[in-house]
């Protein structure tokens, strides 16, 4: 008898290291600096950690794993909210980027955001269990308006400037999207940027919710009526000192 409880007792040692063995197999820690070679894990489930720096406004952020929006409130925050680029509209030189509010429909995997934070600066412990690693080439979404096409894409490594639109963190409360010059470090791993080909010094302004549709008809449907925006796509009764934007035109107003 003695025997038989001895050999439950190895029995049940063994089958614990095991168990330990297999969590700690699933484990995989992801770099939200250097990035992380992903394409050896796709279609794995795994148990996923991860730590990114987050600031006080709008962020960007794409990773290579889904989290629904219960997971993204437990993160960053029952106030956080998270966006994805709907369209863009380019007028004259300046390309309204709309992003609509998807946080209801979860993070999905490989797809750049913007993710607004409340809480202090700091770095945040991002964590998914039994998460299925997705590996994809190319992270992005793309859209073209009046000859200008427009790339908004998650990094999955380091990369240097080189042109790119991005969000300093002096700037992130209104998700200003502004040429990163070969000074900065660049982007790390997990954050998003925009290129723009066909618009030589084009300026990007973002548009949130209700905001993103205040100039969705402006073009051959306002000529007639001619109302009145601004260049952050409010409309105004009524013009304004500067450029205004009527019927679809830039006006300027001395």
């Amino acid at each position: 008898m003695k025997n038989f409880i001895q050999t439950l007792i190895f029995a049940a040692g063994c089958f614990l290291m095991t168990s330990s063995a297999f969590a700690q197999s699933k484990a995989l820690y992801l770099s939200s600096v250097s990035g992380t070679k992903i394409s050896q894990y796709d279609g794995q489930s795994r148990n996923i950690t991860m730590y990114r720096n987050v600031y006080p406004g709008w962020n960007t952020m794409c990773v290579p794993f889904a989290m629904s929006a219960d997971a993204l409130n437990a993160t960053f925050g029952a106030d956080c909210r998270l966006e994805a680029l709907q369209s863009v509209e380019n007028i004259d030189g300046i390309i309204y980027l709309r992003f609509a509010d998807v946080k209801s429909d979860g993070l999905k995997a490989n797809t750049p955001y913007l993710l607004y934070y409340t809480g202090e600066a700091k770095s945040v412990k991002v964590s998914a269990e039994d998460a299925v690693v997705e590996y994809k080439a190319d992270a992005s979404v793309c859209f073209k308006s009046a000859g200008a096409a427009v790339k908004f894409s998650g990094a999955q490594t380091h990369l240097p400037a080189d042109g790119q639109y991005g969000i300093y963190v002096r700037d992130n409360a209104e998700a200003n999207f502004t040429i990163v010059d070969s000074e900065t470090s660049g982007f790390y791993a997990t954050r998003c940027y925009i290129t723009v080909d066909g618009v030589q010094n084009a300026k990007l302004i973002s548009l949130h919710g209700s905001d993103a549709t205040a100039i969705r008809s402006l073009g051959a449907d306002q000529d007639e009526d001619n109302e009145i925006y601004d260049l952050n796509g409010r409309r105004q009764n009524d013009v304004q000192k500067g450029v205004n934007l009527i019927g679809g035109k830039k006006v300027l107003v001395k």
